[in-house]
């Protein structure tokens, strides 16, 4: 039986892609949220359409500044519209969305609570601007300059990109006096509520004069990546056009887009791209057609990542930090650094330009020099080199990084985002004294706005908590990610840990959640030096309320070593066969929501046994099931120590109330005690992806790895057709076992039968099997020979796959 199944199971694991789960249908909660975009100060109705989602309970945003005061659902459609890789959508929500005068412009991402699940994450647009829906009525209708839609005043169009027409044209007519701007910001690819899709999203925007003269057109941009931007002066009064279209035709439904339109300034860099936390910076804008302007910035108190909104429709990035800023000296391609840590700013302006800075440092220093450049949306591609003064060679180079290596660990590898153009290297002087770092751009280029900010500061000991699709193209995976907690029940969820660059520390941790209201639990194990995967299960009181909401989950070394923590998770859209999505975002906190109580819940019996190298154990469980519930059980481990596996899911038939699931231990798992939990689901909606199924998690319980009772050395054997011989097994008891163990020969050839059914006896130091060998029996030699022991302990069968023999099948001899 063990050799079935984990032949099976072998088999299972290589066909396994490296994300660890076999591909399925794509079936999200939210196929479409209409519209896209709202105003500040702003009430909206907005309908999401998807499958799974008839009976909603409420919406939790990831960002302030914005909620939902009403949801319900709407009558769902007759049939399901197919969608793409398996998705569908039926059902149709309708939410009222109230967006506070303070609410961030921005991308704003939400999830929906429905009775039974928390779906997957959907986004909607916040705007600084009016709101204009675009007035496309019928064939053409405002493809030209004649026929282009007018706009009066600076506004954020809703528009679309027709799926109906060849090559669809959107044109709108902007009245301006000389010297205004006419500027233009399109938002597609960065606003896409689809999951996958080719280059649709791909636009393009052009400015023309009254007469149809091009004064600006725009494709891609540092800034926006495949939005584009533009913006010019309007030389004399009059009406200006702005022209948006695919960059390459593709027919397509639901291309949405976004298109800021007006005569605001549209800077495309700042510098200094950051400043000191708390303090006023004095910056200029750049990359504006009317040319620099001066600007005061007041920095927040927290350090990290700032967003300078200013007048544009969407923000400059800009960093934050604990010290002061270093400026390039003007005049002078070498800046002195008084003091470390420090921020050094500058901008690389023309070709060929190599920007240094002189830094004193001792000797075995730990430096974090982190480059902030094309992660700011400016168009640098920077490379660093720091050598010691007087020495030619670098002592070290940085190019690209990983997002991991940026802070991103929840990122998917195969994700490009500009992030990974700017280099972040840990530094450790090889002596004392005077260095100088270099930096400049890759390519040879330069310009006005090619700003760059590098902060040099030492490396702190950071480990990250983050959740992780482990689906086909990083997809998200409520079957796996989604934390649910039935009422009364639980569930679980792996949590991920990553080191930050540079970490050196490798001591136990724990994880502690914040935000959780009261009856809420989170139970999570202590988690051992080098792990990086821990099963967490959350629990919900009976009494709770239906209610969702947001958490953070972070590090804790054991011993109360200061440590960094932040928790994240990552989302994609615009995906590509092989995860290459064209956006991505990551948000810092975690959805939770409390659901209705399940129809049924599960226990394991926990194990009074251990689970040896090599062997198996089956794990009882029980089903409750509420009276009237007869749906079959679906039954899984999502997490398992390095070394052990879990079957494929079992079922557990509707008219059953227990079930078996088998773990399996490799020779090299490592003996320790685990808490580990099981999750089970109802059996319908999206087996993949998991939408339309209601979850529910076992307590934490402990599961031990251990060392084999024995292990098994073999004598080579040999057998001639029509003959009989023995196969013989020397044993090395590694500990005791109460009472004889079965024992069976396995991977025998065809025509090679045991004749005897041995046990090996407590104690015994040598296990011997009789064999015959038919006349038809193979020829060759075997090399596959192994042990198959089962041993009875505190009522629980142990089995273990040990040895490895050789057996040799002769011709018979001649009579």
């Amino acid at each position: 039986m063990f050799f079935r199944y984990l032949c099976f199971f072998g088999l299972w694991t290589a066909l396994l892609p490296l994300d660890g789960v076999f591909a399925g249908p794509m079936v999200h909660h939210i196929e479409s949220v209409l519209p896209r975009a709202g105003a500040v100060g702003s009430t909206v109705e907005v309908t999401l359409e998807g499958a799974y989602i008839a009976d909603p309970r409420g919406i939790i945003f990831f960002t302030p500044g914005i909620e939902c005061v009403e949801v319900k659902a709407l009558p769902s459609y007759p049939e399901p519209r197919a969608t793409i890789h398996g998705g569908f959508i039926q059902d149709r929500v309708v939410a009222k969305f109230v967006i506070a005068p303070s609410a961030e412009p921005g991308l704003h991402p939400f999830k929906l609570r429905t009775a039974t699940e928390l779906t997957t994450t959907a986004t909607f647009v916040v705007t600084r601007y009016p709101i204009v829906d675009e007035l496309e009525q019928g064939q053409g209708a405002n493809d030209t300059l004649a026929t282009a839609q007018l706009l009066t005043g600076s506004c954020a169009v809703r528009g679309r990109i027709s799926s109906t027409q060849v090559a669809d044209v959107d044109v709108y007519k902007v009245p301006a006096k000389a010297g205004e701007h006419v500027s233009v910001e399109v938002d597609s690819v960065w606003i896409a509520d689809k999951y996958y899709a080719d280059n649709e999203f791909d636009l393009a925007v052009r400015i023309l004069s009254q007469e149809g003269k091009e004064l600006a057109r725009n494709d891609d941009s540092a800034l926006h990546l495949q939005d584009p931007i533009a913006s010019v002066v309007a030389p004399v009064d009059g009406d200006y056009f702005v022209e948006i279209k695919q960059r390459l035709i593709k027919a397509a439904d639901r291309v949405n887009y976004v298109a800021t339109i007006g005569n605001f300034l549209r800077p495309l860099a700042v510098y200094p791209a950051g400043g000191k936390a708390g303090t006023q910076l004095h910056a200029k804008l750049l990359g504006d057609p009317a040319g620099e302007q001066s600007v005061s910035v007041t920095l927040p108190q927290q350090s990290g990542p700032f967003a300078f909104h200013h007048v544009m429709p969407s923000p400059l990035p800009m960093r934050v930090s604990a010290y002061d800023n270093v400026l390039e000296a003007q005049g002078s391609s070498v800046t002195p650094v008084l003091s470390l840590p420090s921020a050094l700013n500058g901008i690389i302006s023309k070709a060929g330009e190599v920007d240094e800075f002189v830094l004193n440092v001792k000797k075995g220093e730990r430096w974090r020099v982190r480059v902030y450049a094309r992660g700011l949306g400016t168009p640098l591609d920077p490379r660093i080199a720091i050598r010691a003064v007087g020495d030619e060679k670098p002592e070290l180079e940085g190019d690209d990084s990983s997002m991991a290596d940026r802070g991103f660990p929840s990122v998917a590898r195969q994700i490009q985002r500009k992030e990974m153009l700017d280099p972040s290297v840990i530094w450790e002087p090889k002596k004392d004294g005077p260095y100088i770092l270099a930096i400049s751009d890759m390519r040879g280029l330069g310009s006005r706005d090619s700003v760059y900010r590098i902060e040099v500061e030492p490396v702190p000991n950071q480990v990250d908590a983050f959740i992780h699709a482990r689906v086909i193209d990083s997809v998200e995976c409520p079957r796996l990610n989604s934390i649910a907690i039935p009422k009364g029940g639980r569930c679980s969820v792996t949590i991920y840990l990553a080191d930050g660059q540079g970490n050196k520390f490798a001591e136990e941790l724990e994880l502690e959640a914040v935000g959780l209201p009261p009856g809420l639990r989170m139970e999570a194990p202590r988690i051992r030096k080098g792990q990086r995967a821990v099963p967490v299960v959350f629990a919900a009181d009976a009494d709770m309320e239906v209610q969702g909401g947001l958490l953070r989950v972070r590090c804790k070394s054991v011993d109360g070593i200061l440590l960094e923590s932040e928790c994240q998770q990552s989302f994609a859209f615009v995906n590509h066969s092989g995860g290459h999505a064209w956006q991505s975002f990551t948000v810092h906190s975690f959805a939770w929501a409390v659901v209705e109580t399940p129809p049924f819940s599960i226990e394991v019996v926990e194990p009074k046994v251990a689970l040896s190298q090599n062997g198996e154990l089956p794990l009882s469980v029980r089903v409750h099931r509420r009276e009237g519930f007869t749906e079959p059980i679906e039954l899984q481990a999502d997490w398992t120590p390095d070394g052990v596996r879990g079957e494929p899911t079992i079922t557990i038939a509707g008219d059953q109330e227990e079930g078996v699931l088998r773990l399996f231990a490799d020779a090299g798992a490592p003996p320790n005690v685990w808490k580990i939990a099981l999750t089970s689901s109802t059996a319908g909606g999206s087996y993949y992806l998991g939408a339309g199924r209601t979850r529910t998690a076992t307590a934490l319980f402990s599961l031990e790895v251990t060392e084999p009772y024995v292990s098994l050395k073999n004598k080579p054997a040999s057998v001639r057709r029509q003959g009989s011989a023995e196969v013989v097994w020397e044993v090395d008891v590694k500990k005791k076992f109460p009472q004889a163990a079965s024992a069976f020969l396995l991977g025998l050839p065809k025509g090679v039968a045991v004749m005897n059914a041995p046990q090996l006896e407590p104690g015994s130091n040598r296990l011997s099997f009789e064999i015959s060998a038919n006349a038809d029996a193979l020829l060759g030699q075997y090399k596959e020979l192994s042990c198959e022991l089962v041993f009875k302990v505190e009522g629980q069968e142990i089995r273990q796959r040990l040895g490895k023999g050789v057996l040799r099948v002769d011709p018979a001899l001649a009579r």
